[in-house]
């Protein structure tokens, strides 16, 4: 009869319980830290926290079922996992230390006669596993990580149509993503606003950064789907720090008075992501008399952005924001490739109209306006 192969190894970080904590237990990042797994996926639309269910695809080619059964919030965790080659119980501990936390990590592993006898023959492998992850885990959670510097051959590939657009692709992404750090960054008491936020990246953006505890506000045109977003957000972060704003972005007078109501509330905004966009074709003229794309994809958000400056100074200087610095983020779109700006032409009234051009020249403008302020804002430490 086979036993138990039982793994017990501990680390010990800089970080606070509450950070550790919500980042561990969001069983679908372990992806992030177990060198050994491919992609992690929460089965279930609850929060983190018992009955939680994950599946975890090794990168050895087999699948693994996680099931939380006990949850005792910044204390314990505990799970079943099942897959065709063997049965386990794994839990992890966390402890407040002087320094930050400990986290230890036990598991006790079941396979079937002839695995088993293989693995007792070779201990050293079971160990290296559970190192492996310790290790992983604790270099996520340290986060020292150099900031990215462009390489000759991405600066000639942002110069060239073929390779940038080639980076926007399915296959870029996956390229791209092999480079990837984790982020185990606690965001409890930082105000993120997202445009766009009821669908695509928006939406993802927002369920990913509810759970790692900002406050958000999730900006869209329409009041009964962004409610019901926001609704979904809470409930399936368990974080209630979510409103809604809204206001239509292809509309000056709703910028404005988006920017005015934020301004009048007075409170500093650490993230903004400007991520709002469609595609139009026929050319349309917005109630206001300006071409739609235009309107949405580039006036809006640099009116936005513009006027929402000094909230994002008032996070950069506060010593509670803690990074020192706010954060503008642009989406933009691998359409740019194709495109250069107008300026003389940024309603697109000249030649037949396409709202994919249209489109791409005003993602283009949006990446100019990027560097620009990204060169004028620096010294008031707000990166974009």
């Amino acid at each position: 009869m086979s036993q138990d192969i039982v793994l017990d190894e501990s680390i010990e970080v800089r970080r606070p319980i509450e950070a550790v904590f919500a980042y561990i237990s969001d069983f679908a990042r372990i992806e992030e830290w177990d060198p050994a797994v491919q992609r992690a996926t929460r089965l279930t639309d609850t929060p983190p926290g018992t009955g939680s269910e994950y599946r975890v695809d090794m990168k050895a080619g087999f699948s693994l079922h996680y099931r939380v059964v006990e949850f005792s919030r910044h204390q314990r965790m505990a799970m079943t996992v099942d897959c065709r080659w063997f049965t386990a119980n794994e839990e992890i501990l966390f402890e407040p230390t002087a320094i930050g936390t400990r986290i230890r990590y036990i598991a006790r592993f079941r396979f079937p006669g002839p695995i088993d006898a293989g693995l007792r023959l070779f201990p050293v492998l079971t160990d290296r596993l559970a190192r492996n992850t310790m290790t992983g885990m604790r270099r996520a959670l340290e986060e020292r990580f150099a900031a990215p510097v462009p390489s000759a051959a991405v600066a000639l590939g942002d110069r060239l149509l073929l390779p940038g657009v080639l980076r926007f692709t399915r296959m870029g992404y996956h390229l791209a993503r092999r480079g990837w750090k984790p982020v185990s960054t606690w965001l409890g008491g930082r105000r993120v606003i997202i445009t766009g936020a009821t669908s695509g990246i928006g939406l993802a953006a927002a369920r990913a950064l509810a759970l790692m505890g900002a406050s958000l506000i999730l900006v869209g045109r329409d009041s009964n789907k962004t409610t019901a977003v926001v609704e979904q957000v809470r409930e399936r972060s368990g974080n209630a720090d979510v409103r809604a704003e809204i206001a239509d972005l292809s509309l000056v007078g709703d910028v404005h008075a988006l920017a005015d109501r934020l301004l009048a509330e007075g409170h500093a905004i650490d993230v903004l992501i400007n991520n709002a966009g469609a595609l139009f074709n026929p050319r349309q003229l917005t109630s206001e008399g300006v071409e739609q794309s235009f309107a949405l994809l580039l006036l809006g958000p640099f009116l936005l952005t513009e006027r929402l400056r000094p909230l994002l100074a008032a996070s950069a200087s506060s010593s509670a924001s803690g990074s020192g610095s706010a954060r503008v983020i642009n989406v933009l779109s691998g359409g740019m490739y194709t495109q250069r700006i107008h300026v003389d032409d940024l309603q697109s009234e000249r030649g037949s109209y396409s709202g994919a051009v249209a489109y791409a020249r005003a993602k283009r403008g949006l990446m100019i306006l990027t560097e620009e302020w990204a060169r004028e804002w620096r010294d008031e430490r707000i990166v974009v």
